[in-house]
């Protein structure tokens, strides 16, 4: 139950990572809806009033609504690839030992997390966190491989992906609001604050624990050991990119502008803005940092991994595994001997 005490307990937490406060309802229909509106009706006129067909004004207002429906629909794609998630596939936990639980995530949200607790009783703890359109199940090998070292997982399918709601309106800030809230309720739900704590993320995964370890917060502040970044993903404007219709069109001030402008609504506490989402102004992290690369990365290619290099090759402990492909579906050998040799070193 969301209770008045809890309410005041989060609204006192000093959290760093994400933006919080919630998207306010709108007072006035936006010029895109109107407009929108406006060019259905005329069609439906069109169609149904016959008599409207032989006003030459019918034919001149179709004409002009040509060019702005192009722009409407160009406008739909662009949002539509960034701020709605595609469509979610569920993949089922086979492993009956994960201890499901609720917790609020970003705008007081309910939402589902897993735990899968060591069998050895130890109080040491790693943050799974699954790449963009995956989910939990996807990495359980990599979980159950953690767990098998002695480790408590903890981990979800993140907010619009799986069986997590928060398909529309998806920013990755929201993400990460969720997850910082969850990691807040880790000590009331396991009973005790994790002595060592890690965080393992994956493509996507990996850019929002960038994020999470460069403003940590909370108990975990202190607890935090270190970091695994698996094929990482270091630049939001690079996905951003893939995701658009047309690479070309990011040449286009005008979708920056669409893009600011709705990150800005949705988002008015923002404190990311669209050319500082990737490293090093998204975050460097203040522990010990693990990157286990795809030499041949099928997904996000060679340039995120450039970037990683660039900034963090001073401070990262980098491995290039062969004939690791990008998916969490596939798994291999050497990357389960590199991270637990560096699990042990840290812990």
């Amino acid at each position: 139950m969301d209770t008045p005490k809890n309410k005041k307990k989060f609204a006192a937490s000093k959290f760093k990572a994400a933006v919080y406060q919630k998207t306010p309802a709108p007072l006035l229909p936006s010029k895109p809806k109107v407009l929108t509106a406006a060019i259905l009706l005329e069609i439906i006129a069109l169609f149904l009033l016959p008599i409207w067909r032989t006003y030459k004004v019918a034919w001149v207002l179709l004409g002009a609504s040509i060019p702005i429906g192009a722009w409407l629909f160009m406008r739909w794609r662009i949002y539509a690839s960034v701020f709605i998630t595609p469509p979610r596939t569920i993949t089922n936990l086979t492993n009956n030992r994960w201890e499901s639980f609720l917790f609020k995530g970003w705008g007081n949200e309910t939402l589902k997390g897993h735990i899968l607790k060591s069998e050895s009783g130890s109080k040491d703890m790693i943050l799974y966190l699954h790449g963009y359109n995956s989910t939990l199940g996807r990495g359980e090998s990599r979980c159950q491989h953690m767990n098998s070292m002695g480790l408590n997982v903890v981990s979800l399918d993140q907010r619009g992906f799986g069986e997590q709601k928060g398909k529309y309106e998806w920013t990755i800030l929201k993400v990460v609001a969720d997850i910082e809230l969850l990691l807040e309720q880790i000590p009331e739900i396991m009973g005790y604050k994790p002595t060592n704590f890690l965080i393992y993320g994956h493509s996507l995964g990996g850019f929002i624990s960038i994020r999470l370890s460069s403003h940590p917060s909370g108990w975990w502040e202190k607890a935090l050991k270190g970091v695994i970044l698996e094929s990482p993903v270091t630049s939001f404007p690079l996905i951003i990119q893939q995701n658009l219709p047309g690479r070309a069109i990011m040449a286009n001030p005008w979708v920056r502008h669409i893009l600011r402008r709705e990150y800005q609504r949705i988002h008015p506490d923002l404190n990311v803005g669209y050319s500082n989402a990737q490293i090093p102004f998204w975050g460097i992290p203040k522990t010990p940092l693990l990157v286990i690369q795809a030499r041949e990365d099928e997904t996000l290619g060679s340039q995120h991994f450039d970037l990683l290099n660039k900034h963090f090759v001073d401070i990262a402990d980098v491995h290039v595994v062969d004939q690791m492909p990008h998916t969490s579906k596939v798994d291999v050998l050497e990357r389960r001997e590199i991270l637990e040799k560096w699990i042990n070193k840290m812990i």
